[in-house]
């Protein structure tokens, strides 16, 4: 029983050492799934999309059990995925049952307050996970809203790279996801866009009178 930090390039080249697995791409679309899976599910329907690349897909219904056996799969791939269901303990409990194994990738709490484009009511990021190293554990609680989000998907995708452990949190898990709920933050006022803006001029004019006032002086 273990769960743990990896790194999503780590991982696939493990599936593709192990193509005899079998492994699910759960909450995949149609754009961005893992090629290294060879089962694939959404809540969308892409049967047609997947049918034409002679690729296995199953249509998910909101709110019930996954359709799918006890242990099917050897890997279970939940990319983006864990921050959208609202009933996550009973969505978690339900990839364990179906699967032995899987790599989990989600936003940390930073980038869901940076991106813009994560709060529909309805398919939004509903919670904020974070990992605690020192037990083991996959920790949630309700998403805060503490910025006033200022950077497409696009945008913040062009310096993901450089900043990756600050935006995105790769773990993978065997037997079971130890998931507990964390402690509850708090924010009295979001710090609005505008207010980072100002801070930032603010700062750039005292620097660049600094070397003006000492010659005036």
């Amino acid at each position: 029983m273990t769960i743990k930090r990896t790194h999503k390039l780590f991982q696939k080249e493990y599936l593709k050492k192990n193509n005899h697995l079998k492994i699910l791409d759960l909450g995949c679309t149609h754009v961005n799934y893992w090629e290294e899976a060879n089962h694939f599910a959404d809540i969308v329907d892409y049967t047609k999309q997947f049918s034409e690349k002679n690729l296995n897909f199953t249509l998910l219904e909101v709110d019930k059990k996954l359709p799918f056996k006890d242990k099917e799969f050897d890997y279970v791939i939940l990319s983006h995925v864990l921050e959208h269901v609202p009933n996550i303990n009973e969505f978690t409990q339900e990839v364990e049952r179906i699967a032995k194994a899987g790599y989990i990738e989600l936003p940390t709490k930073l980038a869901d307050n940076l991106v813009i484009g994560c709060d529909e009511e309805d398919i939004g990021h509903k919670w904020w996970l974070e990992f605690d190293d020192v037990k083991g554990q996959l920790k949630y609680i309700k998403k805060l809203d503490v910025l006033q989000k200022f950077l497409s998907v696009g945008s913040i995708n062009k310096f993901q790279k450089f900043f990756e452990d600050s935006l995105i949190l790769q773990l993978y898990w065997e037997d079971k996801i130890d998931l507990v709920e964390g402690d509850k933050y708090s924010s009295e006022k979001k710090i609005t866009f505008f207010t980072l803006i100002r801070k930032f001029f603010g700062k750039k004019m005292r620097d660049f009178l600094s070397p003006i006032k000492k010659i005036i002086k």
